[in-house]
């Protein structure tokens, strides 16, 4: 996927997205965020929220008193960024292709965000642009979906309707690949009172836990430590979903 195939796949689904899929999700991974991540950074302290979406957790965390940076690939996602969080600083960039100064406490990335990057070199990729934003001793929370979410989930088809607007699901999932599915049809009616169809395809690649803890060590983050989401955490909606937080080593310490 390029990155302007990427960036076009995410704008056509961004204001469906903001209004059925943001306003769930997002606020029952923010518990965790609130777990796992919150009680170990220092108040005010700058964390990056990677693949941010339309805002939700950049809001929270900017009303905890952080300094969040919410970083996107998607234009048209970080404009409803921008309605959610209008004091934030977004940034339109590439998760694969970031650079960004090493003056962050934390970068997370939720919604299973990170299994959209379809190949292990680019994840790699994207786990050494956070090492190197990081401060040291800073943290990466992140989460993604292992097979079993996959297998419990993506064979779906279902549909939202809604008096101006309509929404249709198609899910499957490739075993053999590894390769998750979604095509999605959109109708939205206008001002005209006429109706406008949007198709596009999100695609999501499955990472066994021990090739995901390889490569954070590879990248050079030590203490790697995984939670389930169903059976740790407590998220009974969330079957197969996995929460890893990695540590960059302090200054003049190899952890």
């Amino acid at each position: 996927m390029s990155k302007s195939d990427g960036d076009a796949a995410y704008d056509r689904f961004a204001r469906t997205y903001s209004r059925h899929w943001a306003q769930e999700v997002p606020p029952q991974l923010m518990v965790v965020v609130d777990r796992l991540l919150v009680p170990r950074v220092r108040a005010g302290a700058r964390l990056l929220d990677l693949c941010c979406g339309t805002g939700y957790t950049v809001r929270e965390l900017s009303a905890r008193g952080f300094a969040v940076t919410g970083l996107d690939i998607s234009k048209e996602m970080l404009r409803e960024a921008r309605r959610a969080a209008p004091r934030a600083r977004l940034v339109q960039a590439d998760a694969r292709r970031f650079h960004l100064s090493p003056v962050y406490d934390a970068v997370l990335s939720t919604f299973d965000s990170l299994n959209h990057i379809m190949t292990k070199e680019e994840l790699a990729a994207v786990f050494r642009n956070v090492y190197h934003a990081l401060l040291p001793g800073g943290l990466f929370l992140f989460d993604m979906n292992m097979e079993e979410a996959f297998l419990e989930h993506w064979a779906d088809y279902y549909a939202i309707v809604e008096e101006t607007e309509v929404c249709v699901l198609r899910g499957a999932y490739d075993r053999r690949k590894g390769v998750a599915r979604y095509d999605i049809t959109m109708f939205h009616r206008d001002a005209a009172e006429s109706w406008q169809r949007t198709d596009t395809s999100i695609l999501e690649k499955y990472y066994p836990a021990k090739k995901i803890r390889r490569a954070l060590k590879e990248a050079g983050f030590r203490k790697v430590s995984a939670y389930d989401s169903e059976r740790e955490l407590g998220l009974t909606d969330h079957v197969g979903r996995t929460f890893f937080l990695a540590q960059k080593p302090r200054a003049g310490r190899t952890e």
